[in-house]
């Protein structure tokens, strides 16, 4: 997804994860502990009532980041996360590997139900750095 906003803006915005459930169509709210870096720790309680454990990895300021969570026993989930010129605009992109032992299975069911929200969440990330 490109946007007109500043990477700089974009990026704000996706550290402030008090303001995800503003944009992010799945998440309520982030209890977060030890701000936006990498090795911190916290849940995402979803709209559906649900409650993942996560982990904040590979934090590059202004550029990227990556979230990993185990959505069923046996997998690891990784969320990329990343923000990227895109000349004169910015271009900002999710994308979900699916590992541990069970990931080559449950990667193939869980991966296409989990990314499909992405392009809703990157357009209301887009409006909302465009905006506010």
């Amino acid at each position: 997804m490109e946007t007109s906003a500043a990477r700089e803006k974009v990026w704000r915005i996706w550290s402030d994860m008090s303001t995800w459930g503003d944009w992010n169509p799945n998440v309520a709210t982030m209890d977060w502990q030890g701000g936006f870096a990498s090795g911190t720790t916290g849940v995402m309680n979803t709209k559906a009532g649900q409650h993942h454990k996560m982990e904040l990895v590979d934090v590059e300021p202004g550029r990227s980041f990556a979230l990993l969570t185990s959505v069923v026993p046996g997998t690891k989930f990784r969320f990329n996360c990343r923000i990227e010129p895109a000349g004169g605009k910015t271009r900002i992109s999710q994308t979900v590997e699916v590992g541990g032992p069970l990931g080559p299975v449950m990667g193939g069911m869980l991966g296409p139900q989990v990314s499909k929200e992405f392009g809703t969440l990157l357009g209301n990330l887009a409006r909302k750095s465009e905006s506010g």
